[in-house]
């Protein structure tokens, strides 16, 4: 024997054990405390980042909105007295116009007042007109919730929603986009479902609009389940609990 090395002392009474292993139990839950009260620090953490994002979001879509957005109205009059006497500019105003157009969609994708003024559900509908109808993908939507929702709350849901869209528009090869919307007593939960081409989840790593939605879960407490298969099409589940959509202003 070392002089480092020590003899395991194997003569505890019963009393003793007893005492050592509730010593290591109070260890144990004091441990997890800790875990606990760290996890709950970084959710609360990505949830103000969250929100600072959408504050910045703000930012920028009325930059776009106010500044390019007036610039491009003003050129567009401009150009429609002109195309009265010159027809070669008639061309020019319409790309101006649609131009005004994209970005008036782009500021609303940034910053969705629409959710904010008419509620969420005119906003997952808006989404399917700009984001589904183009790609050809029709939208059915079930909309179950009858209680106003917060603001973030909304624009958690919306970002998933948007995200989803997105994906389903990207890679699905989809003709049908399905959403359900409703309420339990304890939770929201969000279905999305397409008939897609799906894909073999075990195999296929996250892309950015997946892992955008994992994160925003994740920072929400929110339990998320991806279901696919090659030929399968997609489904995503999210069920939000009440006690964890409160969000605190950002400074």
């Amino acid at each position: 024997m070392t002089a480092n090395e020590k003899p395991i002392q194997n003569n505890l009474t019963s009393s003793e054990l007893l005492a050592a292993i509730e010593e290591l139990r109070e260890q144990q839950k004091s441990l997890q405390h800790r875990l606990d009260a760290e996890q709950a620090q970084l959710q609360q953490l990505a949830k103000r980042l969250w929100l600072q994002q959408e504050h910045e979001r703000a930012r920028l879509a009325r930059e776009l909105h106010d500044d390019l957005g007036q610039q491009l109205t003003g050129i567009a009059t401009q150009l429609s007295q002109l195309s009265a006497t010159d027809e070669r500019l008639t061309t020019i105003y319409q790309h101006v116009k649609h131009a005004i157009e994209s970005t008036r969609t782009l500021s609303r994708l940034l910053h969705p007042t629409l959710v904010h003024d008419l509620g969420l559900q005119a906003g997952i509908q808006w989404l399917g007109r700009q984001l589904l109808a183009p790609a050809g993908v029709h939208l059915q939507l079930d909309y179950n919730v009858t209680h106003q929702l917060e603001s973030d709350v909304e624009l958690f849901f919306f970002r998933i929603l948007q995200e989803a869209m997105v994906n389903t528009v990207k890679y699905a090869k989809a003709s049908q986009f399905e959403v359900f919307f409703s309420q339990s007593e304890t939770a929201l939960l969000l279905l999305l479902r397409d008939n897609g081409q799906g894909f073999d989840a075990a195999q296929t790593a996250y892309g950015v609009g997946l892992q955008s939605i994992h994160d925003r879960t994740q920072a929400f407490d929110a339990m998320l389940k991806l279901t696919t298969a090659p030929g399968k099409g997609c489904e995503i589940q999210v069920q939000l609990p009440y006690q964890n959509v409160t969000v605190e202003e950002a400074p």
